[in-house]
């Protein structure tokens, strides 16, 4: 629990130097929706851990794939449920156009919004077929299609892209999409939960490969989110390429 506690710890403070470095004393002004930022980073991540580590809170049994995947349905579950009722709570900070709870599309974002994930589907599928085998196992197939992208997507393109959206909105444009320091200080986040971490004996692990493809793959969600001014694409586009990149793993 230790290192977990400790890989959490780092990766939020990581974030809040990158606020502070780039947005100063507006970090300070902001304070109130910082801390919310925080507090939705760490109780979504203690929902993951918990349900993993106990099984009694498990409504739906954790499945392991090959001995390092985890589905972890509960966890999922519980995080969006926790997220749901937080935006109730703040709706007067947090609108649903604020963090994409809409399925109302920008006029002109659609086709190029499908292209990109069918790309990003084209691209998974390619490197699954060069990855590690495994079994055949369709509630894993059915788990990656769905929970990732509700959850993921709901917490980091949602939630938190809203808070810093707030704190520093958008002022540039990359392919007519707005782009801001919240696009990039969350897919920094993103990419450093997936590939950094400390183990047991609190050595330092840092997998090369997973921060680059979830950088990129966090990115383009973002990018899908502020370009169409909601989660639907994101989230489809997770689970299209989870699922595209475990289909040809499964020998």
């Amino acid at each position: 629990m230790k290192a977990i506690i400790l890989t959490q710890a780092s990766i939020a403070l990581f974030a809040l130097v990158a606020m502070f470095l780039i947005h100063g004393k507006r970090v300070l002004v902001a304070k109130s929706l910082v801390s919310l930022f925080f507090f939705v980073y760490f109780a979504d991540n203690l929902l993951m851990v918990l349900t993993e580590r106990y099984s009694g809170l498990q409504a739906i049994r954790s499945h392991v794939w090959e001995g390092f995947l985890i589905c972890n349905w509960s966890g999922k579950l519980y995080s969006i449920l926790f997220a749901l009722a937080l935006l109730y709570l703040f709706r007067t900070r947090l609108t649903r156009d604020d963090v994409g709870l809409t399925f109302r599309q920008k006029e002109g974002s659609l086709l190029p919004s499908v292209v990109v994930v069918a790309a990003l589907g084209a691209w998974a599928y390619f490197v699954g077929i060069s990855s590690p085998k495994g079994q055949l196992d369709v509630e894993v197939l059915a788990y990656l299609a769905i929970m990732p992208g509700l959850n993921e997507e709901l917490i980091y393109r949602g939630v938190l892209l809203g808070i810093l959206d707030k704190v520093t909105p958008g002022n540039l444009r990359f392919l007519e999409a707005p782009v801001g320091w919240g696009i990039v200080i969350t897919s920094l986040l993103f990419a450093l939960l997936h590939g950094f971490w400390f183990d047991s004996s609190l050595a330092i692990h840092v997998n090369g490969i997973a921060l680059r493809n979830s950088l990129i793959s966090g990115f383009i969600f973002a990018w899908l989110r502020a370009r169409t001014g909601s989660l639907v694409m994101p989230i489809i586009a997770h689970g299209v390429e989870d699922f595209l990149f475990f289909l040809p793993r499964m020998a």
